[in-house]
């Protein structure tokens, strides 16, 4: 007889029926049960062949061992991230620069651009969180730091979370749009789904590898 139409008749049968619920991969001794049945209820004129039992075994073994070492995996990952966000708990406090989103709570932030050095005009534009457009301003192309919103303008960007780039121009001839950095203060290190996360002002959140550089406050 097949060995694995036996397995199937095996866990199809009422007496079998809680043991075959659970999966070998997480549970050895149900697995030890199936197979005594499976021996016991085998064709005796047609008997499965002692090295097909041997092969059922040395497999789930490796099964067994993969799964231990997945858990294991898992287990050190975990402590890992809790050695990484308690070493990042010691950065509440400082500021970290970035090219994310700016949340704008009045004032003035500054800014730190990167144009194409062939651009002879940029502007400044500021997207909300739905991505419309909600401000536009001419910058230097030549500067590389300014204020945002500048210029006596902070009182007509409402508060809120905005996303800021530069669209340059040389001639007439549009360069590719370029992230905007700035620096933003961390008030809470959490860990995210995929790793630390870093709480900005206004509850930003940025993943810990996504920072470019981190310093104490400007006074």
């Amino acid at each position: 007889m097949d060995i694995s139409s036996s397995t199937t008749s095996l866990a199809t049968s009422n007496t079998t029926a809680s043991a075959a619920s659970t999966s070998p991969t997480s549970d050895f001794d149900t697995f030890l049960r199936l197979l005594t049945a499976q021996i016991r209820n085998q064709d005796p004129l047609e008997p499965a062949d002692s090295t097909a039992y041997t092969a059922q075994l040395a497999t789930f073994s490796n099964v067994e061992q993969s799964v231990k070492t997945n858990d294991l995996l898992a287990q050190m990952i975990q402590r890992l991230d809790t050695q990484q966000i308690s070493g990042a708990s010691d950065w509440i406090g400082m500021e970290v620069r970035s090219s994310g989103p700016i949340a704008h709570q009045g004032g003035e932030t500054e800014l730190h651009t990167r144009i194409n050095p062939v651009a002879d005009r940029a502007d400044l534009v500021a997207l909300d969180a739905q991505g419309a457009e909600v401000a536009r301003q001419a910058i230097d192309p030549d500067g590389e730091t300014l204020r945002w919103p500048g210029m006596g303008l902070d009182n007509t960007i409402p508060d809120g979370i905005y996303t800021l780039q530069v669209e340059a121009w040389a001639g007439e001839r549009q360069l590719d749009t370029t992230a905007v950095d700035h620096y933003a203060q961390i008030t809470e290190v959490v860990l995210g789904a995929s790793g630390t996360d870093l709480v900005l002002n206004g509850g930003i959140r940025l993943p810990a590898d996504q920072l470019q550089s981190i310093r104490r406050p400007v006074e």
